[in-house]
């Protein structure tokens, strides 16, 4: 299973410390595997996200620079499905919170017990709600979570599936798999005729390769490359 990467963001680092102990003293009790990172305000946040991809964020709301409030809404505005955790010394925003489909809500001081329920409710909710594709390969169905693909290429009636793990035969062809993720939400783009990428996983985008999560890089075409780059600005740079 792949770690839990989860975004500590706060203008205090004393905060950012406080919640990071707390954290992997949670992550440690239940052997549960994390990445923790750290932004002082929502703009650094915001211009790692597509890199990372976090599970989830805590998030004060009063911030200098860009305030909490705004990140999340740029989050849910690129369509994410992100946890966000408020830890602010404010009640004033709760309303708001629901807005951006903050799942908890902690004041300040922060209590150990009361982060370690959230993200033990987190962990449950992402359990029951993360979604699957289930595929046949060579060696009999497999089911791999949508949001660990990164890219498929195509080899005639079949696909190569890469995640950031491991990669596998699909026997699908490029064009029923397409149509398959799309109607299972998954955000995906045809970079060239032989690939198909999921968009989220996408990092930055050249005029003959684009970079994924990871570091890996896919050919992107030239009659491709416009409205590529148009649904990346799309998912990940729009405003709220």
């Amino acid at each position: 299973m792949e770690p839990l990467q989860i975004a500590l963001c706060d203008d205090e680092q004393a905060q950012r410390e406080l919640w990071e102990k707390y954290i992997r003293e949670w992550a440690a009790g239940r052997k549960y595997q994390i990445r923790l990172f750290s932004f002082p305000d929502g703009e650094a946040l915001l211009e790692d996200f597509s890199r990372k991809g976090f599970d989830l964020v805590l998030l004060d709301i009063q911030m200098q620079g860009m305030d909490g409030m705004y990140a999340a809404r740029k989050i849910r505005a690129a369509g994410l499905e992100t946890g966000i955790l408020f830890v602010t010394g404010y009640e004033d925003y709760m309303a708001e919170g629901y807005e951006v489909e903050a799942f908890r809500y902690l004041l300040k001081p922060l209590q150990r017990e009361k982060l370690w329920e959230a993200l033990d409710q987190f962990l449950l909710r992402r359990r029951r709600t993360r979604r699957y594709w289930t595929v046949e390969t060579p060696e009999g169905q497999k089911r791999v979570a949508l949001a660990e693909i990164l890219y498929l290429e195509s080899f005639g009636h079949t696909c190569l599936l890469y995640t950031r793990e491991e990669s596998f035969l699909v026997k699908k062809g490029i064009s029923e798999v397409e149509k398959e993720l799309e109607i299972l939400g998954l955000c995906v783009f045809r970079t060239h005729r032989s690939y198909l990428v999921n968009l989220s996983q996408v990092t930055g985008v050249g005029r003959k390769m684009a970079s994924l999560a990871g570091g890996r890089e896919i050919p992107v075409s030239r009659t491709q490359y416009q409205a590529l780059n148009r649904a990346f600005i799309r998912l990940f740079r729009r405003e709220s």
